[in-house]
């Protein structure tokens, strides 16, 4: 059975029986409506901490007696876990059902934002917010197909443009509202209110959450998540050693533990790869990259995120060290991001339908080079550099919600449905990759110095990246989106 491929399609994260979903009839108005709110309570906090962490990034540091390089890992470690976790996740879903494995990611997710409070240094912190991750790539594939089966085969374009509009709207909400708590109570706080907000969500979820159809009980590749999962880990530590090197006055090219580290993943990356095209049921199908259509915007797509969220984790830090912002009114200068987000995906989603996908994949590379030099302009407290600043995070919005559908539905239209869910999760997998290696690099390139220069060098760099966005639609757009 053939079905509509839409815009936002490639933003379901589960390999759910599309068959099962499609044949369904959709639930009842109400009941969709009620599911959506207690989607988007269980998703609050995890998007939310996403950027009030970023935020609280330096006081952190500080707190935990350690550079805001390394407390980058409490998000970097993250989304390793989400980058290896969601295919696994949504498998797991299909296997023993979406309603269990959505309130077990939930509950997982309210102890660990509990546990959070006390963790005594930064080695403590980043475990648990890894839990947390694992514990996300439980939740977020299973929420997005209880909610396509809400919605019936269909409207599961809708489905999942609410599910999208919760994951990025909700966050704003819970930012506006988390941001001045950061100044009054401290980051740990956070993690309190949030922890309670997550167990109302789980209690919710118990009453409300109705089961649907289980898939096929297929395989987990656990060997090739570990082999992804050690391979990046290794090229993460290599980055993070960069700054200390430069400091040292020594060369990278002659500091045998990172040439170690890059060497040993390197041959991790090959082992992965052989692996994969072995098992019969892969975590990730390398042959795909083949492809033009399939590889070039989930190439694209990573360029673009490197940018977005290596940006978002060093504007923090200029607003609270060159700008002297608490960190409460750094959290609130940075809602124009995730807001412009949300109000920006349906119109990119629209764009796709209408135009095709080159002018989308154009506007969202071309906004987020924009935002980077923007950022560049701002490093410094200059004439309307705050200005620049906010244009900046607008303009990395615009970029995400514009470009973003794009990029996904070509990497949906370039395999058969039969491959989707193998797909849709590899372009999420990709998308973490490049978000991790942002955060990591950019915060090696920025330094701990943070002084303007380094800092416009370091956005400039991101603009550069980013500008390799352009593959995708000079190389392989051209088609439209299709039924």
């Amino acid at each position: 059975m053939s079905i509509a491929r839409s815009a936002y399609e490639p933003n379901v994260w589960s390999v759910a029986p599309r068959e099962a979903i499609a044949q369904e009839p959709p639930q009842p108005e109400r009941y969709r409506r009620v599911l959506l709110w207690v989607i988007a309570l269980a998703v609050l906090g995890f998007g939310s901490l996403m950027t009030l962490v970023t935020a609280a990034l330096p006081s952190i540091a500080a707190d935990l007696n350690t550079t805001t390089t390394t407390a980058a890992w409490v998000l970097t470690g993250l989304m390793l876990a989400m980058a290896v976790g969601t295919p696994a996740g949504g498998k797991l879903g299909d296997i023993y059902g979406h309603r269990n494995t959505f309130i077990l990611g939930l509950v997982g997710m309210s102890v660990t934002m509990f546990a959070n409070y006390w963790v005594w240094n930064i080695g403590a912190f980043i475990a648990v917010r890894v839990l947390f991750g694992i514990s996300g790539a439980l939740l977020m594939p299973s929420g997005m197909a209880l909610l396509m089966h809400a919605f019936g085969g269909e409207q599961r374009a809708k489905a999942v443009g609410w599910f999208q509009f919760a994951m990025t709207g909700a966050p704003t909400i819970g930012v506006v509202a988390g941001g001045p708590l950061l100044d009054l109570l401290g980051w740990r706080s956070i993690f309190l209110v949030f922890g309670l907000i997550g167990v109302l969500a789980t209690l919710l979820s118990l009453v409300v959450v109705k089961p649907i159809p289980k898939g096929p009980r297929v395989s987990i590749d656990w060997q090739g998540a570990l082999l992804l999962a050690s391979a990046t880990l290794l090229v993460l530590l290599a980055i993070t050693r960069i700054p200390g090197i430069s400091r040292s006055g020594s060369s990278v090219i002659t500091d045998i533990p990172t040439i170690a580290m890059i060497g040993v993943s390197l041959g991790l990356y090959c082992s992965f790869v052989v692996w994969e095209r072995r098992v019969p049921s892969p975590l990730l199908d390398v042959r795909l990259f083949t492809k033009p259509t399939f590889a070039l915007p989930l190439g694209s797509a990573a360029c673009s995120q490197f940018a977005y969220m290596g940006a978002f984790v060093v504007i923090p830090s200029v607003l609270q060290g060159p700008y002297g912002y608490s960190v409460g009114a750094a959290a609130l200068l940075m809602v124009p991001r995730p807001g412009v987000f949300a109000l920006a995906s349906p119109l990119g989603g629209a764009l796709v339908t209408k135009l095709g996908m080159r002018t989308p994949m154009v506007v969202g590379s071309t906004a987020m080079i924009g935002s980077m030099l923007a950022f560049a302009y701002g490093s410094g407290p200059v004439n309307f550099g705050l200005t620049f600043i906010m244009v900046g995070l607008v303009l990395s919005g615009v970029s995400a919600g514009i470009g973003s559908p794009a990029y996904q539905t070509m990497v949906a239209n370039s395999v058969e449905d039969a491959d989707l869910g193998i797909a849709n999760g590899m372009n999420q997998t990709v998308m973490w990759m490049g978000m991790i290696l942002g955060i990591q690099s950019m915060l090696a390139f920025a330094g701990t110095e943070l002084t303007p220069t380094r800092l416009r060098a370091t956005f400039v760099f991101a603009a550069s990246v980013a500008a390799v966005g352009y593959m995708a639609p000079i190389f392989a757009a051209g088609q439209r989106n299709q039924d």
